[in-house]
């Protein structure tokens, strides 16, 4: 996994890519201006978009419901899927299978996925820990989409 697995890219449309590292600027210039929800270091875009930004970088992204057929990861996976779907995409080195998130942590220093126990284990740099999540319902599909560094997921900066 590297930062383009971290990345999200319009439906149909390829090359409207916003990516782990890229500037505000640059992702603004696919998503157009968004919205301060209130959510520290966090913006909200049209289509259920959510940037992370650390130092006016992307560090992380959401996709939500309202994303649906506009957008979908860099793998191919977007809302509405279904957890067997999300396996196929990105494999069986998952962290934990729980019913309402299946969750990917890959240490880029090692290359190489992370089990539970070590995902809990402090770091050295939690920026090159990368994080794949996926978020369902009760019926199986995704609503909700993570892609961001360990670092964020933990304290938001």
């Amino acid at each position: 996994m590297t930062t383009k697995d971290l990345a999200i890219q319009k439906a149909n449309d390829s090359k409207a890519v916003v990516q782990y590292g890229m500037s505000r600027t640059e992702a603004e210039e696919v998503l157009g201006m968004g919205e301060d929800k209130g959510i520290p270091n966090s913006v909200m875009y049209d289509s259920g978009v959510g940037i992370m930004y650390r130092e006016d970088k992307v560090a992380g992204i959401t996709l939500g419901k309202e994303s649906k057929d506009a957008y979908e990861t860099a793998g191919g996976f977007k809302i509405g899927m279904s957890k067997d779907e999300f396996k196929q995409i990105y494999g069986e080195q998952y962290l934990k299978d729980m019913e309402s998130n299946l969750d990917y942590a890959y240490d880029s220093n090692n290359k190489r996925y992370l089990q539970e126990k070590e995902w809990v284990a402090k770091s050295e740099d939690d920026t090159k820990i990368y994080v794949i999540s996926g978020m369902f319902n009760g019926k199986g599909e995704a609503d909700g989409i993570v892609l961001v560094d360990k670092r964020m997921t933990m304290t938001f900066r």
